[in-house]
C-alpha cells in the first residue's frame, strides 16, 4: 500500500468468531516506511461517530508495526464473537516520533455471522 495525503480505501470482511489477522505494509515512492518509534491505532465502530466495537493499537497488542513498514492487524475470535453489528467503517493512523499523524487506510467492515457457536 502506498502512503499519501489521502487515505486508501480497503474493506475488511471478517469472520465472526475467527482470528483476524492482516498484514499491510506502507510504502512511499516504492521503498519500504520505517515505522522505528511510531505507533498507531484503530478503531472500528458501526458508523462515523457510532458505537465503538474494538480499538486497536500499539499499546493493547491490536497492531503491531515493523521497521519494513508492515503492520500487522490482529483480533482475538472472543472480539469478534461479542460483536452483534454486521457492518461498520474503521481507520488505521500511525503516529510518527515527531508525532505527525497519517491515516493510512479506512473504509468499510462486512462482518459474516458465525454459524457454528459450540466447542
Amino acid at each position: 500500500m502506498s502512503g499519501g495525503s489521502v487515505a486508501a480505501t480497503y474493506r475488511f470482511n471478517i469472520d465472526q468468531g475467527t482470528t483476524v489477522k492482516r498484514t499491510l505494509r506502507w510504502l512511499r515512492d516504492g521503498l519500504p516506511v520505517d515505522l522505528t518509534g511510531a505507533s498507531a491505532r484503530m478503531e472500528i465502530r458501526t458508523a462515523v461517530g457510532g458505537t465503538l466495537l474494538h480499538r486497536l493499537d500499539t499499546t493493547n497488542g491490536g497492531l503491531t508495526l515493523g521497521p519494513d513498514g508492515t503492520i500487522l492487524i490482529k483480533i482475538a475470535p472472543d472480539v469478534t464473537t461479542a460483536w452483534t453489528a454486521q457492518s461498520g467503517v474503521y481507520d488505521l493512523e500511525v503516529v510518527d516520533s515527531a508525532g505527525q499523524v497519517t491515516r493510512l487506510i479506512q473504509g468499510q467492515v462486512s462482518i459474516s455471522p458465525e454459524v457454528t457457536t459450540g466447542v
